[in-house]
């Protein structure tokens, strides 16, 4: 247990004197590099081809999107078929990566680590989510549209709320990057901890397998979905005043 937490951090530049400020965590990046191979690999060999009868994998591509697809147009609910579309591409990718990021440790492959057991990823993450729902919601309403969002309900009758709601607004944006950040990454770091914890107490028989089973899998599948449905959330609420 003495092990938990523990990260590869180099902090200069190979070969170097030069300093890298706060580290970089050397697995961190090649495990996301990667997971970003994976998902290329597979997807290029699953549509290489594409056939009016499909293969299991071009079906399993599809009934993939067919879902998201669905959840995306339900969600939203614009005009058409072709602008809720859109949005599509981010919330699909963004849940195969972070699902692929939260359950490469099953690789019996030394040195994984979960990407999003690293603070930074996850706040990279969060940065793609909540950047992306800003620039939607100045996208829909226009900059001075925004910046009138932002100054309160009150801004036309009485200019001075803005004082009060301008700060709130901005805290509750930041909140946002906060919050599905640290989500993902308290609840990828605590699944870890949980079966390194429960495996040295039960000296590794029976529980981890049960453990990995549940909490690698189930709980990498169910992080993904929340953390793609909260993106959703964040686009719905800017595009519509």
């Amino acid at each position: 247990m003495e092990g938990i937490g523990e990260r590869l951090i180099i902090h200069y530049v190979p070969f170097t004197d030069l300093s890298i400020s706060g580290g970089l965590n050397i697995l961190t990046v090649l495990n996301t590099l990667f997971v970003m191979a994976l998902l290329l690999a597979f997807l290029w060999w699953a549509v290489r081809r594409f056939a009016e009868v499909p293969g299991r994998a071009q079906s399993l591509v599809e009934l993939y999107l067919g879902a998201f697809d669905s959840l995306v147009s339900s969600t939203l609910e614009l005009e058409t078929q072709e602008k809720n579309r859109h949005y599509l591409p981010l919330i699909a990718t963004l849940f195969l990566f972070i699902c692929l990021s939260n359950a490469i440790v099953l690789l019996p492959v030394p040195h994984i680590e979960e990407p999003t057991a690293d603070l930074n990823v996850t706040l990279g993450l969060g940065c793609i989510s909540v950047g992306y729902s800003l620039y939607c919601a100045v996208k829909a309403r226009g900059p001075l549209g925004y910046l009138e969002e932002l100054c309160g309900p009150l801004w036309h009758d009485f200019k001075l709320s803005a004082i009060f709601f301008m700060p709130l607004k901005i805290i509750e944006e930041a909140a946002r990057l906060v919050s599905i950040s640290f989500r993902l990454f308290g609840n990828i770091v605590g699944a870890s901890t949980i079966i390194v914890v429960a495996s040295t107490l039960t000296y590794y028989v029976g529980v981890p397998l049960v453990l990995y089973a549940f909490l690698l899998v189930f709980e990498a599948v169910v992080q993904a979905f929340v953390f793609s449905i909260l993106t959703l959330m964040y686009i719905n609420s800017a595009i519509k005043h």
